[in-house]
């Protein structure tokens, strides 16, 4: 029996099978020697379900997943979140005067 073909993703992440229920996602925009270019591992659980585990950013809130094509949508919108709001300034923090004691 032969592992399943990823799905392709329409961004700059590479689905790299490395056992038949098994890959890893790397960030296709880095050279192959960068040792950040490693974003996850990738395992299907005997459920059906993806679980994943992080090495770096960007780093969805979540770690298991329905599918492949999931994953990577959550992947893609994490980047996008990432690098919009590294260009603006932070939020302000609302500061207001102590309340008096009763």
């Amino acid at each position: 029996m032969t592992a399943p073909e990823p799905p392709r993703p329409a961004s700059v992440w590479e689905v790299i099978p490395i056992a038949r229920t098994a890959w890893r996602i790397c960030d296709g925009a880095l050279t192959e020697t960068d040792a950040s270019r490693l974003v996850a591992y990738v395992d299907k659980n005997e459920t059906g379900t993806y679980d994943v585990l992080w090495l770096r950013s960007p780093c969805p809130t979540r770690s298991r997943y329905r599918s492949l094509d999931e994953l990577l949508a959550d992947l893609d919108a994490a980047d996008a979140a990432r690098t919009s709001s590294r260009a603006d300034r932070p939020r302000q923090i609302p500061h207001f005067p102590p309340r008096p004691l009763p």
